[in-house]
């Protein structure tokens, strides 16, 4: 008998299928709420809201591909003026863009005053610093898993030991392959897939840089209190940051329950599901839950910072995506760090509040606790162990906002 093939299975359902249309706010209370817009602009508008007369008091993250090109010298020259009467600057470098950038830095091709001005204030942290994130760093753990697991699309077109795929094709027929992910999974996958495979024939690994330079500005506004925004012509900006942020609302809602359950405000389990299709190692432990979004978990005295992306594209449009990250976050981050889980408080289970493919059988809200099954991923030459429900979710959810 062939081994069963659950997230195969769940792919198949329609059900489950990705939509292009998930960037919708809808109404609700809810205070943690994704905000994306699309204006007419060009960089000359970029450079508008960073030093113009209604200038927004942010940190600016640019992506390596910012500093490239040509069109964005209103945007450095505004940078640089942004910076002026402030103590620290209004620019940060990600180690991620700065190992992009060092060559260019160090032997420009083009643009060679900006390289310049860039490595001087890089050199003297004067308008424009770094972020780093090294080994020692206690949540270093924590943000590499969230890279792995943001950039786990980018593996879905890349052969298994068999030669196949994750969609269950032959991994050497690249047309079919693409085309079962575009209907399995939707064409917000399909263009991240198609990169990751294109990566690992040209260089050998799949390169999930964007996500790590993603995390490093979330990270970075967490811990120094600062409106952050990432500013890129990468349209993959947009679609890894809505998956960021889905993935820090619900495993931060999930460490908020686990103290609620541990003080008994959910009251004694319900049930006890054995059979869990292989995303836990063992039973899965059931509460019922009041509400879809679980805003009775949020804590009334929470202070936030509001992350985004501003994504200039070709079309002479800009898109502005963000979403407030409450500053408690970052205790959720430490166990993430600690244990790759979200809470601590059930020995070595995890605490999950939406059930995934698992939901689909039950006859009300829940919330399940029970023991990860874990699937090791590597990418950029480090690794990560990840539970199988997390990646269910990496690859196919409809997140919270969307219709």
């Amino acid at each position: 008998m062939p081994k069963p093939n659950h997230l195969l299975d769940h792919l198949l359902n329609p059900k489950n299928r990705d939509r292009l249309s998930a960037l919708l706010v809808t109404a609700d209370s809810d205070r943690l709420q994704v905000e994306y817009f699309v204006n007419r602009g060009d960089w000359h508008t970029v450079a508008n809201y960073i030093d113009g007369p209604t200038r927004w008091p942010v940190t600016w993250f640019p992506d390596a591909n910012v500093a490239f090109l040509d069109t964005t010298t209103p945007v450095w020259d505004a940078l640089r003026l942004a910076a002026l009467g402030t103590p620290n600057g209004s620019t940060i470098i990600s180690g991620v863009a700065e190992a992009e950038m060092t060559e260019w830095l160090n032997d420009p091709y083009r643009n060679k005053d900006r390289a310049a001005a860039i490595k001087a204030a890089m050199d003297g942290e004067t308008w424009c610093g770094k972020f780093r994130v090294g080994p020692s760093h206690p949540l270093n753990a924590a943000l590499h898993s969230y890279t792995h697991l943001l950039g786990f699309r980018r593996s879905l077109a890349r052969p298994c030991p068999d030669g196949t795929t994750l969609v269950n094709t032959i991994a050497m027929n690249k047309s079919d392959t693409m085309n079962e992910i575009r209907n399995k999974l939707g064409p917000r996958a399909q263009g991240l897939a198609k990169k990751g495979r294109d990566d690992a024939e040209a260089n050998g690994a799949i390169n999930i840089s964007d996500e790590m330079h993603c995390m490093m500005a979330i990270l970075y506004a967490l811990q120094n209190r600062r409106d952050t925004v990432i500013l890129t012509a990468d349209a993959d900006y947009i679609e890894i940051f809505y998956k960021a942020q889905w993935f820090f609302d619900a495993h931060y809602r999930a460490w908020l329950a686990a103290k609620l359950i541990k003080a008994g405000q959910y009251g004694e389990p319900v049930k006890e599901m054995q059979d869990t299709k292989g995303y836990f190692d063992g039973p899965l432990t059931l509460y019922r839950r009041p509400t879809a979004h679980m805003m009775e978990v949020l804590p009334h005295d929470s202070r936030a910072v509001r992350v985004g992306v501003l994504y200039v594209a070709p079309d002479g449009r800009l898109h502005k995506l963000s979403f407030p990250f409450e500053l408690k976050m970052l205790e959720m981050l430490v166990s993430r760090a600690a244990t790759g889980r979200c809470t601590d408080l059930f020995g070595d289970a995890n605490i999950h509040i939406d059930l995934g493919p698992l939901k689909c059988t039950m006859d009300g809200l829940y919330l399940g606790i029970g023991k990860d099954s874990m699937i090791r991923f590597e990418a950029n030459g480090i690794g990560s162990l990840l539970g199988r429900l997390d990646l269910e979710h990496s690859v196919c959810c409809f997140e919270r906002f969307s219709r």
